[in-house]
């Protein structure tokens, strides 16, 4: 079954997107990039702007689901709130037009995509390179994270038919524990990095 996945990086200046296919023999990059604000808007405007072209992108690109940064702050009180108010325009648009949304912290996204949960950004984007087989990296690091944050909801959308959860707990784990194509993929581009 095949699951198109709009990953988001919420941001008020930069706001990272991408959307990527799974479901098949390989991940299939479909097309990803950055909505950019103005400097000198004010927040209401901004978060127009994202609003209308988040609307634009989800007719366009068709998702099945949404994933999305959650929030981590390490005391930029500030960044906090200004991404906070792009993910909250994200969640109102998601709940218009009906579609799914699903959540990661940063590090459960570097996780799954570079197999570190604390990777560094150039991690990131080098593992999402690889892993969607594209010939050049992805640019801006918004539009690299979002494309991982869309392979990551491939994943949890494949741990959620198998746990009935796209959270694993212990019990739900422990029928998942196999290694599945997705994490073989993970693994071998991993490993081709090291060469």
């Amino acid at each position: 079954m095949s699951l198109r996945v709009l990953g988001l990086d919420p941001g008020t200046a930069t706001f990272g997107w991408g959307v990527v296919e799974s479901g098949g023999e390989r991940l299939v990059h479909r097309a990803h990039g950055v909505i950019l604000t103005e400097p000198s808007l004010a927040l209401g405007d901004r978060l127009a702007v994202i609003r209308d072209a988040l609307v634009a992108i989800i007719r366009e690109q068709r998702p099945d689901r949404i994933a999305i940064e959650r929030i981590f702050s390490q005391g930029n009180v500030q960044s906090a709130v200004g991404i906070g108010a792009a993910r909250g325009v994200t969640l109102l648009v998601a709940a218009d037009l009906a579609l799914p949304l699903i959540e990661a912290t940063p590090s459960e996204m570097k996780r799954a995509v570079a197999g570190d949960g604390r990777a560094s950004k150039a991690a990131v984007t080098l593992a999402v390179t690889r892993l969607l087989g594209l010939s050049a990296a992805p640019t801006p690091n918004d539009a690299a994270d979002a494309l991982g944050l869309a392979i990551w909801g491939g994943g949890a959308a494949r741990l959620e038919r198998a746990a009935g959860s796209s959270r694993a707990d212990r019990s739900s784990a422990q029928g998942i524990a196999a290694e599945s194509g997705f994490d073989r993929a993970v693994r071998a581009a991993l490993r081709a990095e090291r060469r």
